[in-house]
């Protein structure tokens, strides 16, 4: 038998259990139906609320990390451009300097 069936056996058997051992002892509890009915009522708007507050705190998570993507990103972005801006800047200045040196070599060459 492989691992995944004998785990599939031993969870439906841990399931039934609970479920049986739940329903025994809802019959030999000390309270009334009425207050059994609205203890399971209570603790389920309590699981309900717990889920809900879950369910938000990690939207709220997620928003302040997608918050903070964005910003890093942004900040990468104009760093991005910044360094651009002054490699072009560079390149110009290297570009005039060159023409103004083939200039130079041309205007020599033809006074010669």
């Amino acid at each position: 038998m492989s691992d995944e069936v004998v785990n599939k056996s031993t969870a439906t058997a841990l399931l039934a259990g609970a479920l049986l051992g739940a329903g025994i002892a809802l019959l030999f509890a000390p309270q009334s139906g009425r207050q059994t009915r609205r203890d399971i009522r209570h603790f389920t708007e309590k699981l309900g609320n717990k889920a809900d507050a879950a369910r938000l705190e990690l939207q709220h998570t997620i928003e302040n990390m997608a918050g903070d993507a964005e910003e890093k990103l942004r900040e990468g972005l104009t760093k991005g451009m910044d360094w651009t801006d002054g490699k072009l800047a560079d390149l110009r200045r290297a570009l005039e300097s060159v023409r103004k040196s083939v200039a130079g070599e041309i205007e020599k060459i033809q006074s010669s």
